[in-house]
């Protein structure tokens, strides 16, 4: 059965073809609230199409074209570092790739944008990973920005961004505003950007949230929550290594949106580094600019292998650029330079 899913740019068509999987539902809650069931008026693009298959309808002659080691990410995360043999059948034009070690195949169809993925139950992190990144990829093709960060809602409605450079402060400052119990959660990790009407429009994306674990011991009750008080009760853990945890884990300790789209309002850039006093400073045009144009704030997915490797999309033509009117909107919202915490972190 075919549904088709839709996060307002980018859509993607769901087959699911297996025996009695429960991947395809395990999908469509990971992408919500950020993708809707739409309908197929047999006219708008489709980006993707996914045919689920079980494992074993992996033809053994495909699995044989697999030659070539390949990874298709790499990443510190248990489970999320992805290893595949690849092939190539010059007779009919599709690449296939093959991981043994969780017997997840692509048959892969450039032409038509379609994957057959062949997968079990453990195939869920290879079916996201596609979803999830070639999606940055279509984005990105078709004028969006990914700004690194956590995201909220505001009291107003408002999407307030909390982006920067890795260990700057993203989730910290997001939990403390979230569990000041006047923000909602909106967005854990990436937050997409796009002009609408000469406003900024901002829609959140599903993701692996991890959490350092000195952001646990400041949230004793959130690392209960999470099920992650033993990590934060054991000192000889540092403060800085991070730990992972379900998504709907996070979304049901947390007062969470039911929205994954609204309008930016605000892009705070946090140091939690600086101690002392919190000190929140409105920055000025100029300073809005340097890191509107920095190679920290925005993230750029024709550069990643995860997004790419399949080839489904010519990321050729694609640049480190943010279009100019996306640099209008975002000078026109609010952006406030927080430096410090609201609280001090628990010291081993």
């Amino acid at each position: 059965m075919s549904r088709y899913l839709c996060n307002g740019r980018y859509r993607f068509e769901l087959d699911d073809q297996t025996s009695g999987s429960a991947l395809a539902q395990r999908l469509r809650v990971f992408l919500a609230p950020y993708f809707a069931e739409v309908d197929d008026d047999g006219r708008t693009t489709v980006d993707l199409r996914v045919r689920l298959h079980d494992s074993a309808a992996f033809n053994p002659e495909w699995m044989s074209l697999c030659v070539t080691p390949d990874i298709i990410r790499e990443t510190y995360a248990p489970g999320f570092t992805l290893r595949v043999l690849r092939g190539h059948d010059p007779e009919t034009g599709l690449d296939y790739a093959w991981d043994a070690e969780t017997r997840v195949g692509y048959r892969i169809d450039r032409a038509r944008h379609t994957v057959g993925f062949h997968g079990d139950e453990n195939a869920f992190i290879h079916l996201i990973e596609l979803v999830r990144y070639y999606g940055l990829l279509v984005e990105q093709a078709k004028g969006s920005v990914i700004m690194h960060a956590s995201a909220v809602v505001a009291p107003d409605g408002g999407i307030v961004a909390i982006g920067g450079a890795k260990g700057a402060g993203k989730t910290t400052t997001m939990l403390d505003l979230v569990l000041s119990d006047e923000y909602l959660y909106f967005s854990g990790d990436k937050l997409l950007l796009d002009s609408v009407d000469g406003r900024i429009r901002a829609r959140g994306w599903p993701d692996y949230p991890h959490v350092g674990v000195g952001t646990l011991r400041t949230h004793p009750e959130l690392a209960k929550r999470l099920d992650l008080a033993a990590v934060a009760d054991d000192l000889s853990i540092a403060h800085t290594e991070k730990r992972l945890c379900k998504p709907e884990a996070m979304r049901a300790a947390l007062k969470a949106s039911p929205e994954g789209c609204g309008w930016l309002e605000t892009v705070i850039l946090p140091n939690v580094a600086a101690r002392g006093k919190l000190r929140v400073d409105a920055m000025g045009r100029d300073a809005i600019l340097e890191q509107i144009h920095s190679p920290t704030l925005f993230e750029w997915p024709h550069r990643f292998v995860t997004s790419t490797w399949h080839g489904l999309l010519d990321a050729g033509s694609l640049t480190d650029s943010v279009p100019p009117q996306i640099v209008r909107g975002l000078l026109g919202v609010q952006w406030q330079s927080r430096v410090g915490v609201a609280r001090e972190l628990i010291s081993a």
